[in-house]
């Protein structure tokens, strides 16, 4: 089978999907979703979603009572698409019989698709129930993206001698290799002093940043992996050391 005729043939059932799993499709449509589904893993598994959402959705949807008016026009529309044509007579004779020529290959017409045969208010419908599995599906792809991301763990900043009445912790995000540090009552610095914060692993201390409040909220990007130890120090400022000079005022292992 030529490729653009297999990609286009996928195309065209992949449009009926929504139909099917509404059960608004023919017999011979559901017959070729059916037999598309059997070689197509993409169709399968987006089939398999719509289906969850059309299981889904009754159960998430309250009953309501349609006002009276716009059950009424549902009723006079209802009525009129079902009622026979009446046939109009004609007031021309029939055309005479022509002589019969040779044979025209009857031209390929694509069948009727479902929104071209719907009535508008199953059209609607349809519509609104596969932007619904729509996000009902999205809702789930976030929730599942949201249960596997790793999770972000606090650990609380523990005081020293230097600074009795400090507090805080260290909230380590995996996902983005950042610590954020939320630290509070640091004792009071001096006026040419910063704290400064230090990442402690085997290659000794590495300067991560500096501050100059008793409370602040300080970000750091660093992989967690490669320390132990977070360390704060009061050092000169306004830049800090290079290497710790000052008392450890609060720490946390990592």
């Amino acid at each position: 089978m030529e490729p653009n005729l297999t990609v286009a043939r996928h195309a065209a059932t992949r449009d009926l999907l929504g139909a099917f799993a509404l059960g608004a499709v023919d017999a011979e449509e559901a017959a070729t979703v059916r037999a598309h589904l059997a070689t197509c893993a993409e169709c399968q598994a987006e089939m398999a979603e719509l289906w969850l959402a059309v299981d889904s959705l009754p159960g998430t949807i309250e009953p309501m009572e349609p006002p009276p008016v716009l059950r009424d026009r549902i009723g006079a529309a209802i009525m009129v698409e079902a009622a026979p044509p009446v046939p109009v007579p004609s007031a021309l004779s029939a055309p005479p019989a022509l002589e019969p020529g040779p044979a025209v290959p009857e031209p390929i017409r694509k069948p009727a698709s479902f929104w071209s045969r719907a009535t508008p208010w199953a059209a609607a419908a349809a519509i609104l129930l596969l932007l619904s599995a729509g996000l009902l599906v999205w809702n789930l792809r976030l929730r599942e993206q949201i249960a596997t991301a790793p999770v972000a763990e606090t650990i609380a900043l523990a005081p020293t001698d230097a600074a009795p009445g400090a507090g805080g912790e260290v909230t380590y995000l995996p996902q983005d290799r950042l610590f954020m540090l939320d630290v509070r009552d640091l004792p009071p610095l001096e006026p040419d002093q910063v704290y400064e914060v230090w990442l402690i692993g085997g290659e000794g201390p590495v300067p991560a940043g500096t501050f100059d409040q008793p409370t602040d909220q300080h970000a750091i990007v660093a992989d967690r992996d490669l320390y132990d130890t977070l360390a704060i120090t009061a050092e000169p400022g306004p830049l800090g050391s290079e290497a710790p000079t000052g008392e450890i005022v609060a720490t946390a292992p990592l």
